[in-house]
């Protein structure tokens, strides 16, 4: 199972990417949304999961979101911020198979919120 992690803070690339692939995942990263939409669009078919930073310079979590879904229609995301009402911002238009991740995060949380997504995704 391969996930794609976005965001512009390479301390939370880092950590994640540790995290992730402790837990035996292959982890792809990007630093920022127009890195992460490349990356969609050349792995398409490779990624199962993206965990992609709400607020980055450049393009937006949303937009990111908005663009990966235009080659990746059906891609699970989670969605994380350290806003609390970040949920609220995002358009009801791409909230299916949109989960959110509270920063920061626990390894526990991040791995448990992944293996329930991508468990849900096989079945």
């Amino acid at each position: 199972m391969k996930v794609l992690v976005v965001d512009d803070e390479e301390m939370i690339l880092s950590i994640a990417t540790k995290i992730l692939e402790r837990q035996g995942y292959e982890v792809t990263t990007a630093w920022s949304g127009e890195e992460g939409i490349r990356r969609c669009f050349e792995q398409s078919d490779q990624i199962d999961l993206m965990l992609l930073d709400l607020t980055m310079p450049g393009l937006s979590g949303i937009e990111t979101l908005r663009r990966a879904r235009q080659t990746c229609p059906d891609l699970p995301c989670i969605i994380s911020s350290g806003h609390s009402a970040a949920w609220d911002n995002i358009p009801e238009d791409l909230k299916a198979n949109v989960h959110f991740l509270q920063k920061p995060y626990r390894a526990d949380k991040l791995t448990e919120l992944v293996s329930g997504i991508l468990a849900t995704e096989t079945t």
